[in-house]
């Protein structure tokens, strides 16, 4: 669990120093926290902000095991608010801080998370918002995190050497497994 805590850490850190674009009332839930949420669901799988909620909610009791949420799992609408105002430039140089976190505590042996690569993805004018952006991140994490294919599900070593274990098994259902609500 001190891996997973740690971990958790640093993908908050990742947006600590981005300005919370958000005003009044609208700041209910942890700005650090509805974006770490939002990674970990891409990088399992997710892509829209119903998504990003439906994920959390099903696995809020994990959750809780690393962050406060002090007011509960925010709602798809809360998410799909802060990614219309998010500003793109400032959310790119955080996840591009955060692939190289990645990339750091990754062994050699299973590759890296190609930020070049990603920088020209993220540089498409015609596709420079918020939820594109974390979404060619999470395809990208996804493409070095995968499992295996095949009947037997074997982890490969970049999943168990950055993913722990209680995080593993939420990144592992196939992209039609329903998502249970809690």
């Amino acid at each position: 669990m001190r891996l997973l805590a740690s971990m958790a850490s640093r993908i908050v850190e990742a947006f600590q120093e981005m300005e919370d674009p958000r005003k009044s009332n609208a700041t209910r839930h942890d700005f650090a926290e509805m974006l770490t949420l939002a990674v970990i669901a891409v990088i399992c799988g997710d892509e829209t902000c119903v998504d990003m909620e439906n994920f959390s909610k099903t696995h809020k009791d994990f959750l809780h095991t690393f962050l406060e949420l002090k007011y509960g799992i925010p709602s798809h609408d809360a998410f799909s608010r802060l990614f219309r105002i998010l500003d793109p430039e400032a959310f790119e140089e955080a996840l591009l801080k955060l692939a190289d976190m990645f990339n750091h505590h990754l062994p050699d042996s299973v590759g890296k998370i190609d930020t070049d690569s990603l920088v020209r993805r993220f540089n498409q004018p015609s596709r420079k918002s918020s939820i594109y952006l974390l979404n060619v991140f999470g395809l990208s994490a996804r493409t070095i995190f995968q499992r295996s294919p095949g009947a037997e599900e074997q982890s490969t070593p970049a999943t168990v050497a950055m993913i722990p274990s209680g995080l593993q098994q939420f990144c592992t259902r196939t992209s039609g497994e329903a998502v249970e609500r809690a």
